[in-house]
């Protein structure tokens, strides 16, 4: 059989369901092959500036750029496959969030010039976001959260919350993307890149491979830690009983 030949079909096939069900778009976000953080999705950033979840910040690349690296075979895959996203489908789906490592400033220490305030739960955390106090306990949707006065704090339990100016939690808020919101085929195949295919997660039986010590023989057993038995009766290191459990 000819793989090339399959190969070529597939991506014709591809582009002409491409072209059918959607429209070909021209910029595109890269996601990090190492993780995001919590449920937001890691991008490359601006210039090559490392790894960002704040999509403002994220390096845009256009079609062209991005086939290119998928026809020649450079993207990457480590904790996770590196992606084109289409920008506008990513900007669409994106939520504000606010990252703890930079909330500077808390009530009464400051007030907020509109007497404007917003809570944050002590202790919870979505990778660095803060979840906020919202209509349904809380969210780490920032857009969701409930903004209160003075005079209602003043009324409230805030044991367990965390009070910030809200004009502070506005100028640190940034959009992000959730690893949910993926939609391969919308946002990558119908918005004009072909050629990326979801990769086989293997099948495990949960064993681990070892070099027996004595002879050298390959030897899989369930403990990862400590090697077992060779599988050689005829080895000095085989043990019936260990063996049997594999």
């Amino acid at each position: 059989m000819d793989l090339s030949a399959c190969n070529q079909s597939s991506i014709k096939k591809e582009t002409l369901q491409m072209k059918n069900e959607g429209t070909q778009k021209n910029r595109f976000y890269k996601t990090s092959p190492h993780g995001g953080v919590g449920s937001n999705v890691s991008f490359h950033a601006i210039n090559g500036g490392g790894y960002v979840t704040s999509i403002d910040f994220a390096h845009i690349y256009t079609r062209d750029e991005a086939q290119e690296e998928v026809n020649n075979g450079w993207l990457r895959s480590s904790t996770t496959e590196e992606l084109f996203l289409s920008v506008d489908h990513v900007d669409e789906l994106s939520i504000w969030k606010v990252d703890c490592q930079h909330v500077k400033l808390s009530y009464p220490e400051t007030t907020d010039p509109k007497d404007e305030y917003v809570l944050y739960r002590k202790g919870c955390w979505d990778g660095n976001d803060l979840g906020f106090a919202s209509k349904l306990s809380h969210s780490f949707d920032y857009s969701k959260a409930r903004v209160f006065n003075s005079n209602e704090l003043k009324q409230m339990d805030t044991e367990g919350w965390v009070v910030v100016p809200k004009f502070h939690c506005d100028e640190i808020a940034r959009r992000t993307f959730e690893e949910v919101s993926i939609n391969r085929k919308k946002m990558i195949s119908c918005a004009g890149i072909v050629g990326i295919r979801k990769k086989r997660k293997s099948k495990t039986n949960g064993k681990t491979k070892f070099n027996c010590p004595e002879c050298g023989k390959i030897v899989w057993q369930y403990d990862p830690y400590d090697f077992q038995s060779c599988t050689d009766i005829l080895c000095k290191r085989y043990d019936g009983y260990m063996a049997g459990r594999g």
